[in-house]
């Protein structure tokens, strides 16, 4: 029976449901009350007095994807990661339309998950690049004050038995870190990577041979496998830290790298032990 309604449904009812689903977003009041659906009503009444059904379509997404983001809701995600979230629910949905037999309902389905991860990415590198740009709640911020894409990546590469990248809640979903630096202007790619490098920097100055540096170690190796992200690398202030002359160790201290070299076995200063102490 539900098939049979479901073969019922028009193209445009069925891109309204598929992108309900990604986004999270509701332009009817909902029945029952889901802290994760957002309802826009301002943005519903606007699409309303314009004589629009009132339906999410491709061309109207990004409009009410941006309502979104510049709103705050109870209980709601961080832009960042409710985009991400977006990425993820596209690709289940991606998964559930496989099996479609309308081959020009699939088509059309397909097109509208492409299309939606396409400006999901989109909107992660202008937050990225530009912070500030969508509220989010105050706690949140002074709680996450690195960049959201360090625990994305370091999902990416951690292991098992590593413990780390997750306590966050955020998982990287498939592919979307090769989407994410594909095409992206280096001028944005670099404002994005700084705080990025800077992270990894700072928290891997904190561990010792003993702790759990191998996950930020392999974090930035994903990151210099694209030819983009090394030339940001290069780029950065820190990368060779001026003035030149500066001795080895405050070179190791002050520079990009240093800190992933520093990391040993061996006894230190106790200024510059990292944790657990090696002794």
């Amino acid at each position: 029976m539900a098939s049979h309604k479901s073969a019922k449904r028009t193209l445009p009812e069925l891109e309204d449901i598929l992108l309900r689903r990604i986004f999270l977003i509701s332009l009817m009041e909902p029945n029952e009350s889901d802290a994760k659906v957002a309802y826009l009503e301002l943005t519903a009444a606007e699409i309303l007095s314009e004589g629009r059904p009132m339906q999410l379509s491709r061309d109207l997404i990004e409009r009410v994807l941006v309502d979104r983001l510049s709103s705050v809701f109870p209980g709601a995600e961080p832009p960042f990661e409710y985009l991400v979230g977006c990425y993820r629910r596209a690709i289940d949905e991606g998964r559930k339309i496989a099996s479609m037999r309308d081959r020009e309902t699939k088509a059309e389905m397909e097109a509208v998950i492409r299309e939606a991860k396409k400006l999901v990415v989109c909107y992660c590198r202008i937050h990225l690049a530009n912070p500030d740009m969508f509220p989010q709640a105050e706690t949140v911020a002074k709680i996450s004050p690195s960049s959201p894409l360090v625990s994305l990546i370091c999902s990416e590469v951690s292991l098992a038995i590593d413990g780390f990248g997750g306590g966050s809640g955020i998982q990287c979903p498939p592919g979307f870190l090769d989407e994410f630096f594909r095409d992206l202007d280096q001028e944005t790619l670099e404002t994005v990577l700084r705080p990025v490098f800077e992270d990894l920097r700072t928290e891997v100055n904190k561990v010792s041979a003993l702790g759990n540096f191998q996950p930020l170690l392999r974090a930035l190796k994903l990151l210099v496998s694209y030819p983009a992200c090394a030339k940001a690398l290069v780029n950065h202030p820190k990368w060779c830290p001026v003035p030149s002359h500066v001795d080895g160790r405050v070179f190791e201290v002050t520079s990009l790298l240093g800190p992933f070299f520093h990391v040993s076995a061996l006894p230190d200063h106790p200024i510059f032990v990292g944790q657990p102490d090696v002794g």
